[in-house]
């Protein structure tokens, strides 16, 4: 509250000024015991005149460097200086009369050789004044001015060096900031077996540096943010502004610049906060650390949102169909893209309706089924200890416990657990009479269907939904799984674009590039989704005659 001289105040505090007064020490009594009126009158009055000194002073208050080195160092001494990786040096600068000046750093965060041969050095043999240093006197190509504390300190645990002049107004901010990172590697989550293989990393200049090293253009633009009040996270905004819609940009800044939080750890924190419909098990924001995807949806005029320190990147907007859109999709021909995307829509309707149809037709609609395969859906049952019902829960409990303990476990021990545990205990439920080989070859293409989703957050919407669908079916049957299937199918958004497109709306022309792909000659245009401000994505060419070559001419 009072600044560097609070000792002081505290001081005078501890020593009251009416003790030598005489008419004031006929208020002591005898015992010791000062008049609480006296004393009380005294602290007031105290009070208010460093009241009326902090007012009357208001630029060099507490939290404004005012040029004095000194009290500069005792306030980072007091603070983030009682650290052990805060490196605090005084040298004697030529140019500078005045005093030794102040360089403060985190060595665990900066090279100390690069300050000393970018700053120090330069500083012990220019001539130039203290307040033109900026023009050529520091190295770093990043040089700018600081004058309140707490964005001094600020820069200072971001990697900066800072540097404080006697009578000069503000500190001087050197970009020297070198955090350590990984190498680009490989996808891990999204493989492909052709086409690019590039991954983002967990720093966000590297991240804008892989996007611009892929899209040459002057409209590609990075908004820069902070989220957090502690932690202070770095976040970016990327898009095309040729192509992005203005109102997409806006509506994505504006959510971001609204997150109110301690501190932001990963991407789905930020997912989770910002996009439409945060209580609905869909996710209405997809997240990639795939390069050549996050490229492919700014050229389809989405927008990015990156984090420092998370590999992946959030795409806005991101309807359901974007999930099933694969980096390999666009690497192979469009024949094969179109039958591989046909598999994952029947693997998609074999995983949430499978076990449900089941269940329907075992204990609520038995009579819809031919008599041949009712025989042999009540024999399969005939001797079991549990109903259809209970066996399928079993096998669900069995296979995503079989699946947390093959992702908790290293890779090695993970891929035999797996296999070995799924044939011993499928074989051992069957032969103790507790599920029926039906249930286990269906269970098991369950699990199959559902885990060839390409993206993965999305598995764990299906195996919800799945839930749901069984528990119905086994209430009200048939009718139970339309009434769960028109509750899921309701107006959702993502970003301002409809969830479920093309599908609702229907929209022919999202058509070439949903269940399967055209042709890259009948693809013309771009998705209607982000609403970009070109729609023309290829224009193509006036067909011309071609001539023809004869055989003669080629020599045969």
């Amino acid at each position: 509250m009072f600044g560097p001289d609070r000792e002081l105040f505290f001081m005078k505090l501890q020593k009251p000024q009416f003790l030598g007064d005489a008419t004031a020490m006929a208020n002591f009594s005898p015992q010791g015991v000062y008049d609480l009126k006296v004393v009380s009158k005294q602290l007031g009055d105290e009070l208010e005149s460093w009241t009326q000194t902090l007012r009357r002073a208001p630029d060099s208050g507490p939290h404004t460097y005012v040029g004095d080195v000194r009290a500069a160092y005792d306030h980072i001494k007091a603070g983030i200086g009682r650290n052990t990786d805060v490196v605090i040096r005084k040298i004697q600068v030529p140019a500078c009369s005045e005093g030794p000046v102040l360089l403060v750093c985190l060595d665990d965060i900066v090279e100390i050789h690069t300050v000393e041969q970018n700053i120090v050095e330069p500083l012990l043999r220019t001539k130039v004044p203290a307040d033109k240093w900026d023009q050529g006197a520091i190295d770093p190509m990043d040089v700018s001015r600081a004058t309140e504390w707490p964005d001094i300190l600020e820069k200072l645990a971001s990697g900066n060096t800072l540097i404080f002049v006697p009578n000069l107004a503000y500190a001087w901010v050197a970009g020297t900031s070198k955090f350590p990172q990984r190498s680009v590697t490989r996808p891990q989550t999204e493989l492909a077996v052709r086409g690019p293989e590039e991954a983002f990393n967990e720093v966000l200049t590297t991240q804008k540096g892989q996007i611009r090293h892929r899209i040459h253009s002057p409209d590609l633009m990075f908004l820069d943010l902070t989220v957090g009040s502690v932690q202070k996270a770095s976040v970016a905004i990327a898009y095309v502004e040729r192509i992005a819609n203005p109102a997409l940009v806006t509506t994505v800044v504006e959510r971001v610049k609204a997150i109110r939080v301690d501190s932001i750890v990963n991407m789905g924190q930020i997912a989770g906060i910002i996009r439409d419909h945060p209580l609905s098990i869909f996710p209405t924001a997809r997240q990639t650390e795939r390069l050549d995807i996050a490229v492919w949806r700014l050229m389809q005029g989405a927008v990015l949102v990156m984090l420092d320190g998370d590999p992946f990147v959030l795409i806005a907007p991101s309807p359901l169909i974007d999930f099933y859109r694969t980096a390999m999709d666009y690497s192979s021909s469009w024949v094969d893209t179109s039958f591989v995307r046909l598999i994952r829509f029947v693997g998609w309707i074999f995983g949430i309706y499978l076990p449900a149809v089941y269940v329907a037709f075992a204990a609520v609609n038995p009579s819809i089924l031919p008599s041949s395969l009712f025989v042999v859906m009540q024999a399969g049952n005939v001797g079991m200890a549990f109903p259809g019902l209970i066996q399928v829960l079993l096998m669900i409990l069995i296979i995503e416990t079989l699946r947390e303990a093959a992702l908790r476990l290293p890779k090695n021990l993970s891929t035999t657990i797996g296999t070995v545990g799924a044939i011993v205990v499928g074989t051992a439920v069957v032969k103790a009479g507790l599920i029926n080989t039906q249930i286990v070859i269906m269970m098991t293409l369950t699990a199959l269907s559902i885990f060839s989703t390409p993206v993965y957050e999305l598995t764990g919407t299906w195996r919800v939904l799945g839930w749901f669908m069984l528990m119905a079916a086994f209430v009200l049957g048939i009718v139970g799984i339309v009434l769960v299937t028109m509750a899921v199918l309701v107006d959702m958004k993502s970003f301002g674009a409809p969830y479920f497109e093309p599908w609702a709306p229907f929209r022919e022309s999202d058509w070439a590039d949903a269940i399967w792909r055209a042709p890259w000659t009948r693809v013309t245009k771009r998705w209607s989704g982000p609403r970009p401000q070109v729609s023309q994505w290829r224009n193509p060419r006036a067909v011309t005659a071609r001539p023809r070559l004869k055989r003669r001419k080629m020599g045969w």
